[in-house]
């Protein structure tokens, strides 16, 4: 019987149907096969206006963004967020990590030992556009990467405040870095 509700409830389409209409049409043992099929989510019982009705939940998602406004904004705020999710996850996959940058590391130790001033600071705008155009990266990936990599080895780095650019830490932008 659960497989002849659940058809008709199909074949209703968007409109959903009228749950006395199932009654009418399976009887009194019409209501512990919706319960079970509702309890197994292959049917969703709500309103439209007094009469309750029963949609297929492919059915109901397809009423619900056609017919109520609330439901269509938080729709189109979940696809975007839903693309924008996966243009991270696109992006994560082109990382420098996963070798399209080898040896970022390296390039920029090298930098900093190139360009670094009698005390040993350099500023991070020097360092970015010597690294960027050797590894032609973009500024953005310069500092994703950047910035992991000074966390990652506080012994090795020490970074100072001030300067045009940088990395932000603690809330303050810091401009110079140097190698200890």
């Amino acid at each position: 019987m659960n497989s002849q509700i659940l058809d008709k409830v199909v074949e209703s389409g968007v409109c959903g149907i009228k749950k006395a209409e199932l009654k009418k049409l399976f009887g009194s043992d019409c209501e512990p096969s919706l319960d079970k099929l509702l309890k197994d989510d292959k049917v969703i019982v709500d309103n439209k206006g007094v009469a309750h009705y029963v949609w297929s939940k492919e059915n109901y998602l397809s009423h619900i963004s056609q017919n109520d406004p609330k439901f269509k904004i938080i729709s189109k705020i979940l696809k975007n967020l839903e693309n924008s999710v996966n243009q991270l996850k696109s992006d994560s996959t082109k990382t420098p990590n996963e070798g399209q940058i080898p040896d970022f590391q390296s390039h920029f130790d090298r930098t900093i030992t190139e360009l670094s001033s009698s005390l040993g600071w350099v500023p991070f705008s020097n360092i970015r556009q010597r690294v960027c155009q050797t590894c032609n990266i973009s500024t953005e990936t310069f500092y994703s990467l950047v910035l992991p990599l000074i966390e990652s080895n506080q012994s090795r780095y020490e970074i100072s405040t001030g300067g045009q650019e940088g990395i932000q830490v603690r809330g303050m932008l810091h401009g110079y870095v140097r190698r200890l």
